[in-house]
C-alpha cells in the first residue's frame, strides 16, 4: 500500500507540474490560451461531427430511418470548423452570458435589498451594495467582453498556479513522511 501511495503522489507531482505550465500560459498569454482552448473544442466538435456522419452512412437502413446522426454530424462539423477559424467568437459569447447573468443577479439582489428594507433589516444596505457591484461588473463585461474574458482567464491561471503549488508541497510532504 505504501508503494501505491508513493506512486500516486509522484503522479500527482507530475500532473501538478503540467498544470503549473498551463497556469503560466493562462497568466502570461491569456488571449492565446483562450483561443487555443476554443480551437481544441472546435477540433473535437468537428471530429465528433465526422464520426456521426460516417456512422449514419455505415448504419443499416432501419437505423437510418429514425437516426438523427446526419443532422447532428453536420451541425457539429460546421460548428467545429467555425470555432477553429473564429475562436474569439466563443470567448465573446461566454462573456456576454456572464455579463447578462450578473445583471440578472443585480435585479434579484436589488429587489431582495428593498424587501429587507421593508422588514427593517439592517442587512438591506449591504445587499444593495452587492447588487450594485453585480450591475457594475455585468456592464463592464458587456462593454468589453473579450478583454473581460482575458482578465478572467488570467485570474483562473493565478488560482490554478497557487492550487498546484500547494498540491506539490503537500505531495512532497507526504512522500517525505511515508519512508
Amino acid at each position: 500500500m505504501l508503494n501505491n501511495i508513493k506512486k500516486y503522489e509522484k503522479m500527482s507531482i507530475a500532473t501538478s507540474i503540467l498544470l503549473i505550465v498551463f497556469a503560466l500560459c493562462l497568466i502570461f498569454s491569456p488571449q492565446a490560451s483562450l483561443n487555443f482552448m476554443v480551437i481544441v473544442i472546435g477540433v473535437f466538435l468537428a471530429l465528433s461531427g465526422i464520426v456521426h456522419i460516417v456512422s449514419y452512412f455505415t448504419s443499416d437502413k432501419e437505423f437510418r430511418s429514425i437516426s438523427t446522426e446526419l443532422i447532428e454530424g453536420t451541425i457539429y462539423t460546421i460548428l467545429g470548423i467555425f470555432l477553429i477559424f473564429k475562436p474569439t467568437i466563443l470567448n465573446e459569447f461566454l462573456a456576454i452570458i456572464i455579463g447578462a447573468w450578473l445583471i440578472i443577479q443585480f435585479i434579484i439582489k436589488f429587489q431582495f435589498a428593498f424587501n429587507l428594507k421593508s422588514l427593517s433589516s439592517p442587512a438591506w444596505g449591504l445587499m444593495l451594495l452587492s447588487a450594485i457591484g453585480h450591475l457594475l461588473f455585468g456592464i463592464l463585461i458587456l462593454v468589453n467582453p473579450f478583454a473581460s474574458m482575458v482578465a478572467l482567464t488570467t485570474i483562473a491561471g493565478i488560482i490554478l498556479l497557487i492550487s498546484e503549488i500547494f498540491n506539490i508541497v503537500e505531495s512532497i510532504y507526504l512522500l517525505s513522511r511515508k519512508q
